[in-house]
């Protein structure tokens, strides 16, 4: 079947006229569905403070934290600072500090757990404080340090 040049103008047309009458749909559709999303959505930083705090996730890593394994407790410190100033207390000492303010276990729940006598805990407890408190001190003081030298 042979189209005449008036008949393949026709259908030219015909198509042509077709397409946009699709394009014109799609494109108010698209309009539309725009229109709805902007009545449900915000730019963030139209976000008020405490809003945005809600929304924020952080990723969490087990590589990120210090482990310390009391007696099959695995116990996660992530403070960098902390973890290294209870690496340089004595074993028994790091031990009743994290089950102490890691665990939340008192000086009986720890006597009771490391098989020790509550007054030694308290003690252990009192002087490990002391010492970490003097440990982290110094280590603050190196970081100004640094920092001061280093502008």
């Amino acid at each position: 079947m042979k189209f005449l040049p008036a008949d393949k103008r026709r259908n030219q047309m015909q198509f042509d006229s077709f397409a946009k009458k699709i394009l014109r749909g799609e494109a108010s559709h698209y309009l539309r569905e725009i229109a709805i999303r902007s009545k449900h959505e915000i730019n963030f930083s139209d976000l008020s403070d405490a809003e945005f705090d809600r929304l924020l996730t952080v990723d969490e890593y087990a590589t990120d934290a210090t482990h310390y394994n009391i007696q099959g407790l695995d116990i996660a410190v992530r403070n960098d600072l902390l973890a290294e100033a209870l690496d340089a207390l004595p074993e028994h000492r790091r031990n009743v500090i994290l089950l102490a303010y890691f665990m939340e276990m008192s000086d009986i729940e720890i006597a009771a757990f490391l098989k020790n006598n509550r007054k030694t805990i308290y003690r252990h407890r009192v002087n490990a404080l002391d010492q970490l408190k003097i440990l982290m001190k110094e280590d603050n003081e190196i970081d100004e340090n640094k920092d001061f030298q280093n502008p």
